[in-house]
């Protein structure tokens, strides 16, 4: 990983949450805000978070957790930086602990270093 790091001049990873009736993250700008303080953070390599309204907020490609009408929906992640070494994403944190009869499945996609 240290070789791509070198070698890179930016990076970026995708991340997909599929969810089943489980609470929204309120990664949108649209739609309702989660009832409850929720703050999911993502871990990088390099140990920096990304979240919501900082420097290194991911961009949200799709963010339809917040229906929870018994199908199937997904919350898609982009995250790109100029600093190779922050990515790929190696954890979540604060993920909330799931509600009754919900459940969710995290897809993780390539990283591209440029």
């Amino acid at each position: 990983m240290k070789f791509l790091h070198l070698l890179s001049t930016e990076a970026s990873h995708s991340i997909t949450l599929r969810c089943l009736n489980d609470r929204p993250y309120g990664f949108s700008s649209t739609g309702p805000a989660p009832k409850q303080n929720i703050r999911l953070r993502f871990r990088g390599w390099n140990k920096q978070m990304f979240e919501k309204n900082t420097l290194l907020e991911p961009q949200v490609l799709q963010d339809e957790c917040k229906i929870q009408d018994g199908s199937w929906h997904q919350s898609r992640f982009l995250f790109r930086t100029q600093d190779s070494r922050q990515l790929p994403i190696v954890d979540l944190q604060e993920f909330p602990t799931p509600q009754p009869n919900s459940q969710r499945h995290l897809e993780t996609g390539p990283v591209c270093f440029l």
